[in-house]
């Protein structure tokens, strides 16, 4: 016996695939979104640390800051 399926249970079947598609798109922008409002804080802060060094004349933070910035910076091409 061959087993075929309906137009309904295909119809449904693809509606279903759509969803879940729809679902994981969903869950990969949010992670994108949520990792780029995470870098863009660390790098608010890495920033403020600087001017921190430099009025405060560190010559060493200042380098290691500048350093970790231009690393990310590297890293995530901003």
């Amino acid at each position: 016996m061959e087993n075929k399926k309906s137009y309904t249970e295909m119809v449904k079947a693809y509606a279903m695939t759509q969803i879940k598609n729809e679902k994981f798109m969903a869950e990969i922008y949010s992670e994108m979104i949520l990792n780029e409002i995470l870098l863009t804080r660390r790098k608010e802060q890495i920033v403020k640390k600087i001017d921190i060094a430099l009025d405060i004349r560190d010559k060493n933070a200042f380098l290691l800051l500048t350093n970790e910035l231009r690393e990310i910076e590297k890293q995530f091409g901003s």
